[in-house]
């Protein structure tokens, strides 16, 4: 049986997911992680929750799978209508009063658990009450007899119910009054921007060889770049995603930085650069030897056996090397 797409929210450039059972689908059948932006049903303030935001990149990897379906809700951009406002405000108020009675049940409950001590503080009250009441001080007072029942029943009868101030407000995971007639179906359009087409197709390409990608920017990149789960696996690399002919006009220093930034974090920083008239990426590998006293940078392309070797005191050759890298006859995309 063919499971059924995936409904997505379109919100902007972003998609949410709302489902549970979707978010598990997306992770374990289609490799995409996404990242939970809500608030957590129970601890509010201490778990992120529903819903899933969905990256551009995200969408466009799943749109091209046909593993989702992206809507568009207009009423939720739109003020609420009378009928909506009418149906939360009844929501809120049926809410209201089942937790008057669950408070009220709660403390009833607590009052006959207790009732024995209730009965002894009582008798200790008049007991008091009789002692400041006797002229002769070597009379003994009489303790009335209670009734047990009629002094639980009394008890019972003060219980105040809650003040709307003390309310539970319910943290809903979906609208709970949107109806199918309200979605609409929405397309994504393809970027423009040299940049973001450069992050689209770095996406697409690896994910295309099997691995999962994260959001980069807590690492200063693009992407993170997983063998495997995030729940089992360290980030590989780090993804940094450039226009064209953006790395052949890079300082020797930007490079010597990107590959410090990998070091530091055990990582290797992936250069992704968008071809010429091609809707293709090239990768270039940045990485830092440490094994000589010299420290030194390599250089690494998609291609076997294309790497350079760069000394920090040697800008000639770096800068001949890149030229060599942006010349389309010699490099071609994988």
């Amino acid at each position: 049986m063919i499971p059924d797409k995936i409904e997505v929210q379109l919100s902007g450039r972003t998609g949410l997911v709302w489902s549970h059972e979707s978010v598990v689908r997306l992770r374990r059948d289609h490799r995409i992680l996404g990242g939970l932006v809500g608030s957590g049903a129970r601890f509010p303030r201490e778990e992120p929750g529903l819903p899933l935001l969905l990256s551009q990149q995200e969408m466009h990897v799943l749109l091209k799978e046909d593993a989702i379906r992206l809507v568009f809700i207009p009423r939720l951009v739109l003020p609420p209508s009378q009928e909506i406002k009418e149906k939360a405000d009844k929501y809120d108020e049926d809410s209201y009063q089942q937790q008057i009675q669950v408070f009220k049940k709660e403390k009833e409950a607590n009052i006959r658990s207790f009732a024995d001590r209730i009965l002894e503080g009582k008798k200790k009250k008049m007991m008091k009450k009789l002692k400041k009441q006797k002229v002769d001080d070597s009379e003994d007072p009489e303790i009335p007899e209670l009734d047990r029942d009629a002094v639980i029943e009394e008890e019972i009868a003060k219980i105040q119910p809650i003040t709307k101030d003390h309310q539970i407000l319910q943290i809903f995971t979906k609208d709970p009054w949107l109806e199918e007639s309200d979605k609409i179906e929405a397309k994504l359009s393809q970027p423009t921007d040299p940049l973001d087409k450069c992050r689209l197709l770095a996406f697409q390409a690896l994910w295309e060889k099997g691995y999962f990608i994260g959001e980069g920017s807590k690492f200063g990149g693009d992407y993170l770049v997983y063998l495997g789960d995030p729940l089992k696996f360290h980030a590989s690399y780090i993804v940094i995603c450039q226009g064209i002919d953006s790395l052949e006009k890079e300082r020797p220093q930007d490079l010597v930085a990107k590959s410090r930034l990998g070091s530091q974090v055990n990582k290797t920083v992936l250069v992704a650069q968008l071809m010429k008239n091609k809707d293709e990426v090239t990768f270039t590998s940045v990485r830092r030897n440490h094994a000589k006293r010299q420290v030194k940078y390599f250089l690494t392309t998609e291609e076997e056996n294309n790497e350079e070797e760069y000394h920090e005191d040697d800008d000639t050759k770096m800068n001949e090397y890149k030229q060599e890298l942006h010349d389309p006859d010699e490099n071609q995309i994988k």
